[in-house]
């Protein structure tokens, strides 16, 4: 064969092999997002539901462990943390920033910051901080019974640590600090620390 030629025929057997080698491993490191976009849109839904729901005779909140059990019964007073419009519910896609949404995104109808925000339930607040990235200003608060809320996208934080608070109590201000599009409050309920559709507790709309 003519030297030439065995030469380039060489150099497109490489090539191939290059490729393929660069295939397998865009493989090995897409396959983490894959595995969390099925996750995301089959485990949460499958969990959440299952560790909170509300008995249909006494219509009160049931907390049930990962078993299944129940381990509290829930009879408080709840209510939205803010009026508004609710803008993305709890479990709809927004692609390209998060294929199941983990709370509800409630916005001013007019668009702007400020709004008073108040906790759905009393608890006590166990972190009230800034980040740059992701939920910007934000308040987490325990309610007990594994119960946690989070309330994000703060323009102000009016709480610290520790304190005690209910529905009523002004803790901060809508904004659109962190990773939003403009201005609403990102509200989530959890359970165990997996997000719960927030509908569970409350009825009604913001």
């Amino acid at each position: 064969m003519n030297p030439p030629i065995k030469k380039l025929l060489s150099l497109h057997s490489y090539k191939l092999e290059f490729q393929f080698i660069l295939l397998t491993f865009a493989g090995i490191f897409l396959l983490p997002a894959f595995a969390l976009l099925v996750i995301t849109n089959t485990g949460i839904p499958a969990v959440s539901d299952r560790l909170a729901s509300v008995n249909t005779t006494t219509h009160k909140i049931e907390i049930h462990n990962p078993s299944g059990q129940i381990i509290a019964t829930i009879d408080a007073t709840t209510t939205w943390p803010v009026h508004g419009i609710v803008t993305l519910g709890f479990g709809e896609s927004d692609l390209p920033y998060q294929p199941y949404h983990t709370g509800i995104d409630i916005a001013n109808s007019r668009g702007r910051i400020g709004d008073p925000i108040t906790p759905f339930m009393k608890g006590i607040v166990v972190y009230a901080d800034e980040i740059d990235w992701g939920y910007g200003k934000h308040i987490i608060i325990d309610h007990g019974n594994r119960i946690t809320s989070l309330y994000a996208h703060l323009s102000e934080i009016n709480t610290t640590t520790g304190q005690e608070v209910k529905p009523g109590d002004v803790i901060g201000k809508e904004g659109s600090t962190g990773w939003s599009t403009g201005p609403h409050l990102h509200f989530e309920t959890r359970v165990f620390g997996i997000p719960v559709n927030p509908r569970t507790f409350i009825e009604g709309n913001p």
